[in-house]
């Protein structure tokens, strides 16, 4: 791996290093479609039977789950899962959620706690509308001009310009 350790002195060797960049940049694109090309072949060969598995594991989890919740105390005793020669199957204890069961939305609850002082349930936040600052700026608003200022950032790039043209 080579690394510029001095400065570029004429524009000869700037375009020289900046070429090098692109055949390297064409490089890692060949590379790319190389790798993305043999895992969609092999997605391709696989994907199928994994899928058709994967749906029968669920169907079976689906069905055997309410005749072990029905025999769970013969099945686990106090336990939270049981085995067989080759498995161990159980119940699995989620997070815990918090579920809204008011028929309201979120947001008209949240607001209904904070109108009723219950901010450690409910929380009131704000954001900027970077759109409507945009447009704010651009109509030259006056309020908005002593907070906000529009910035174009320049980012140093090099591109290839084609694969035949940088030589690879």
């Amino acid at each position: 791996m080579a690394v510029i350790f001095k400065e570029p002195k004429t524009r000869e060797a700037i375009e020289a290093e900046a070429d090098a960049i692109a055949k390297i940049k064409v490089q890692i694109r060949k590379l790319t479609v190389a790798r993305d090309a043999a895992t969609l072949k092999i997605n391709e060969q696989y994907n199928p039977q994994i899928k058709e598995l994967e749906a029968e594991r669920d169907a079976r989890e689906l069905a055997l789950a309410p005749f072990v919740s029905a025999r769970k105390a013969e099945l686990m005793g106090r336990n939270k899962s049981a085995s067989s020669p080759l498995s161990m199957y159980g119940f699995r204890t989620g997070q815990t959620t918090i579920r809204n069961k008011s028929g309201k939305p979120d947001n008209v609850v949240a607001c209904e706690l904070v109108e009723r002082k219950r901010t450690d349930c409910a929380k009131v936040s704000y954001s900027l509308d970077k759109t409507g600052i945009k447009k704010a700026l651009k109509k030259r608003d006056a309020q908005i001009e002593e907070l906000f200022e529009m910035e174009v950032v320049e980012r140093f790039y090099v591109e290839p310009k084609t694969d035949k043209e940088v030589g690879e």
